[in-house]
C-alpha cells in the first residue's frame, strides 16, 4: 500500500474570491479526503491567509471538524446581512465599477475595514487559545505572506509566533488600508511580494518537507479578450500583479527539482516536490455577476456562497491530472522568448 503524500497548502489572495479557498479547504478536511493525505504546512496571503490561518487553528484547537467549522462561520460573519451592511456594500462596489473614480487616501477617514476585520478574527480565531508552546503550533506550520512597505521586503510570519497584527498585515491592501505596523515593520498585504509563500516549503526539515505542494490559484492566469476600458484595465493590472509573486514562487520550487535531477548530491539537502494547482472559475450559470476587481470588496452572500461551492466541487481535483502543474492557464514554469537569446543558440 502506497504510503500518503506529505502535502503543504498554499492558498493565495483575492479579497472575497478567497472563499473559493475556503471551500477547498472545507472539502479536503472533511470526511471523504482528510485520510488520503498528510497535512505537514499551509501558507497564506491576504484572504488566503485567512483562509490558512483560519484552517490551522481549527487543526489545533479541535482537529479537521473545527478547522472547518472556524471556515465557515468566518465567512458567514463576513457576508452583508443586514440593511445597513447590504447598502454599504452596494455603494461601495457600485463606487469601484464607476468608469472614473478617485482614490482616498485611507489615512483621511476612520479604518473601518480594519477595525471589522479585527473584530472577526477575535471572534473566530483567538489566539490567547492557541498553545503557548511553539512546537506544537508548528503542527501544521503555518506562513503568512506580507510586504514590508519601506524596504520592499518579502516578509514571512511563521505560525509558531503568530499575532493578529502579523496576520491582519497580511490583509491590508492598500488605499482601502493603512499600514499595519508589525514586528517592528509598517506593512501592506503581501500581493506585492509574496503571494503566497511557497518557497520556504523547500527548506522544511527532511522528515517534515512536503512530497507535494498544493496551490489554490485565485487569480486567472489567462483572458481571452484585450482589456480597453479603464476598469478592465485595473482588473488585469490587480490579475497580474497577484500572480507574478505565485510564478516566482512555483520558478524557484522547479528549479530545485531541476537540480537535483541534474546533481544527486543535493539529495542530502532537498528533494523533488510534485506541484500541483487548481484554479479559481466560476461560469456565468454559477454566478451573474462579473467577477472583476470590485467583485473582490463584494461581500454579497450570493458571490460567497457560489465560490465556497465551486472550491469544495474543485477540491477532489488536486488527487488527479486536472492540478498537474505546470499546465495551460496556470503560473508559468519559464519565460517566454521572442526570439532564441544567442548564448543558447551557441550553446545548441
Amino acid at each position: 500500500m502506497a504510503a500518503i503524500p506529505k502535502v503543504a497548502i498554499a492558498c493565495q489572495g483575492g479579497g472575497s474570491h478567497a472563499a473559493f479557498a475556503a471551500g477547498v479547504l472545507d472539502r479536503l478536511l472533511s470526511g471523504e479526503f482528510v485520510n488520503r493525505f498528510e497535512l505537514v504546512a499551509l501558507s497564506g496571503t491576504s484572504g488566503g491567509a485567512m483562509c490558512s490561518a483560519l484552517a490551522w487553528c481549527g487543526l489545533l484547537l479541535g482537529g479537521p471538524p473545527d478547522a472547518r467549522r472556524r471556515l465557515a462561520a468566518f465567512w458567514k460573519d463576513l457576508e452583508a446581512r443586514d440593511g445597513p451592511d447590504i447598502v454599504v456594500n452596494a455603494v461601495g462596489t457600485w463606487y469601484a465599477r464607476l468608469p472614473v473614480n478617485a482614490e482616498i487616501s485611507p489615512y483621511l477617514y476612520p479604518p473601518i475595514a480594519e477595525e471589522r476585520l479585527r473584530e472577526l478574527l477575535a471572534k473566530h480565531l483567538p489566539f490567547a487559545s492557541l498553545p503557548a508552546d511553539p512546537q506544537l503550533r508548528a503542527k501544521p506550520t503555518l506562513l503568512v505572506g506580507a510586504t514590508d512597505v519601506r524596504s520592499g521586503d518579502r516578509v514571512i510570519f511563521p505560525g509558531d509566533r503568530l499575532d493578529q497584527d502579523q496576520l491582519v498585515a497580511s490583509a491590508a491592501v492598500p488605499p482601502l488600508y493603512r499600514a499595519v505596523a508589525a514586528d517592528g515593520r509598517m506593512c501592506w498585504d503581501g500581493l506585492f511580494s509574496s503571494n503566497p509563500p511557497v518557497r520556504e516549503f523547500t527548506d522544511f526539515a527532511l522528515d517534515s518537507r512536503p512530497d507535494e505542494i498544493w496551490v489554490v490559484q485565485i487569480n486567472p492566469q489567462y483572458r481571452r479578450e484585450l482589456p480597453e476600458s479603464m476598469n478592465e484595465i485595473i482588473d488585469r493590472r490587480n490579475e497580474l500583479s497577484g500572480n507574478l509573486a505565485l510564478g516566482q514562487e512555483l520558478y524557484f520550487t522547479t528549479r530545485v527539482n531541476e537540480l537535483l535531477a541534474a546533481d544527486a548530491s543535493l539529495e542530502k539537502r532537498y528533494k523533488p516536490i510534485k506541484v500541483r494547482v487548481v484554479e479559481m472559475h466560476l461560469d456565468a450559470k454559477d454566478y451573474p455577476g462579473p467577477l472583476d476587481y470590485a467583485s473582490k470588496l463584494d461581500r454579497n452572500p450570493a458571490l460567497i456562497h457560489a465560490l465556497m461551492r465551486k472550491g469544495r466541487e474543485r477540491a477532489e481535483w488536486f488527487f488527479d491530472a486536472r492540478s498537474d502543474w505546470p499546465r495551460e492557464g496556470t503560473a508559468p514554469h519559464r519565460s517566454v522568448y521572442a526570439t532564441t537569446p544567442a548564448a543558447m543558440s551557441a550553446k545548441a
